[in-house]
């Protein structure tokens, strides 16, 4: 697995990791300016060198992740006085620090709001998974723009089936322009057992009929409470799409830290 592959990878399984690049060289060296790999708590893909200088750039990325925190360090590594190599070059390495987060969010919907969410969750600690069947309404961004690395998008074909592959102990949103497939992802998300929220946009009487259509399906009581609708703080009247997403976010972080306090 390649470090593109790795980032990948571990973004989807919400592991925290470090990109590690050779910022530049003076003299002979392992690799060239550029070379990446990238470090996880168990495990390093792809390689910068190998040898000494490898070794210690993968000791000070565990270290770095351990800290938890998104941070940014470079260091200076002389290979001969340093490191004992016999290449006897100066390498700098840049060491990019992606910790891991608990704060697992599932967006199902690139609407007005699904889109309006996505601006904020960029900025957030967080790992968030949005899913919609529509290719063409996932926003284009410019070359000169870098993805934001938290967020995944992803084509639905199988409603249940993208359901099933998040994580446990996920916050999930449905907003979906199809009232029967929002009803068949929360069926899913609910059938989980291990969901710590279902927000579902839409009135009251929707929430009330989804209540009533689950409670027929022999859904227990205990079950259906996950289920919020509509998603965000009750007292909001506004109908503009990034007040309701900041409504929901607000609502989200509330249930994540009283999640934290107890456990």
């Amino acid at each position: 697995m390649n470090w593109i592959q790795a980032i990948s990878t571990l973004t989807n399984q919400a592991q925290g990791y470090v990109l590690v690049t050779v910022l530049d060289t003076k003299g002979s060296s392992p690799r060239d300016t550029g070379t990446k790999m990238v470090v996880s708590a168990d495990e390093s893909f792809d390689t910068i060198g190998g040898g000494a200088l490898e070794y210690q750039s993968i000791k000070m990325a565990r270290e770095f992740l351990q800290e938890n925190i998104t941070a940014q360090h470079k260091k200076t590594f002389n290979l001969g006085k340093d490191l004992k190599q016999c290449c006897g070059g100066v390498v700098r390495v840049f060491f990019e620090v992606f910790p891991s987060s608990n704060f697992n969010i599932v967006i199902f919907g690139a609407g007005h709001i699904g889109k309006s969410l996505i601006k904020i969750l960029e900025d957030i600690d967080c790992q968030v998974k949005w899913f919609d069947s529509r290719q063409e309404l996932f926003p284009e961004r410019s070359d000169k723009d870098s993805p934001s690395p938290n967020i995944q998008k992803k084509i639905m074909t199988q409603p249940e089936l993208a359901v099933e592959s998040c994580q446990t102990n996920s916050y999930f949103l449905v907003m979906t322009h199809d009232h029967a497939l929002d009803q068949q992802l929360c069926e899913s998300i609910i059938s989980r057992g291990d969901s710590l929220y279902c927000g579902l946009i839409g009135s009251t009487t929707k929430g009330l009929k989804f209540r009533q259509r689950l409670l027929k399906k022999n859904y227990k009581q205990q079950e259906i409470d996950i289920l919020t609708c509509p998603a965000g703080l009750s007292s909001l009247k506004s109908k503009k799409p990034m007040e309701i997403a900041v409504s929901i976010i607000l609502e989200l972080l509330k249930l994540r830290d009283k999640h934290t306090l107890y456990t």
